[in-house]
């Protein structure tokens, strides 16, 4: 009796196809991997979550940015209905194999920078109040010593007898009348100032604090967008593993 499934790693797979016959569909490969030989069937839906350790059963670089679960699935349920271009399900996977750990460390420094940048944050804007206290202190001395002497001498001769001569006048041979004064002044001044000053003052700066959402519709558009394209780059990466579609 013909049997269309063959067991590999403790796992039924398709048979290779004979006569021209097209290879099997990842959908065909995961149903043998999860439902052949049960009673309790798994949904479509789950087929990926269920049987992706089987076909991914190698080490490749991924980013912590996204979950080995959840790339594996999206990379099988985007493929479901395609057939591989190999003729065994294990040359399959090696090829599988040599194509993520070749490609993914550029499409995980695609995720990176996409993750990192901060586009759900807040736009936060500070006001408050800054109170600063500001003192100032200044002291001058000034001293100005001031020193005078002066002398004045008063000599005041008359004669009655005109006929006397200048000279006996100025010697005093023939003086009627005499005076003699001698003034002396000193004067000495000091003075001496000593002026300090503080000023203590307060500068306030009033601030506000606000928070405000960006638009969270706009960026969460743009993320999936940009999550869709890195994706996108990865399917046309992986495209030459499958049969080619006519």
């Amino acid at each position: 009796m013909y049997n269309p499934f063959y067991l590999i790693d403790y796992f039924w797979f398709p048979r290779i196809p004979t006569n021209n016959e097209k290879p099997p569909t990842i959908y065909s490969i995961l149903e043998s991997i999860v439902n052949y030989g049960t009673d309790d069937k798994q949904k479509i839906k789950d087929l990926a979550k269920e049987g992706r350790t089987t076909i991914f059963n190698f080490d490749y670089p991924l980013t912590d940015k996204v979950t080995k679960e959840e790339f594996e699935c999206m990379i099988l349920n985007h493929y479901l209905m395609r057939r591989i271009g190999f003729d065994t399900v294990t040359a399959f996977r090696i090829q599988l194999n040599v194509k993520l750990n070749e490609i993914m460390p550029t499409y995980n420094k695609m995720f990176d920078l996409l993750y990192n940048n901060d586009l759900f944050g807040e736009i936060t804007k500070k006001d408050g109040t800054d109170n600063r206290k500001t003192e100032n202190k200044s002291e001058t001395e000034n001293t100005i010593n001031n020193k005078s002497e002066n002398e004045t001498i008063s000599d005041l001769r008359n004669s009655k007898l005109p006929q006397n001569k200048l000279q006996n006048v100025r010697d005093g041979s023939y003086v009627t009348d005499y005076n003699y004064n001698t003034t002396n002044s000193n004067d000495n001044s000091n003075s001496k100032g000593t002026s300090s000053s503080n000023v203590n003052g307060s500068d306030t700066n009033e601030y506000h604090e606000t928070t405000s959402r960006i638009d969270m519709f706009d960026i969460y558009t743009k993320f999936n967008s940009e999550i869709k394209h890195i994706y996108t780059l990865i399917f046309n990466d992986l495209d030459e593993l499958f049969y080619s579609l006519v």
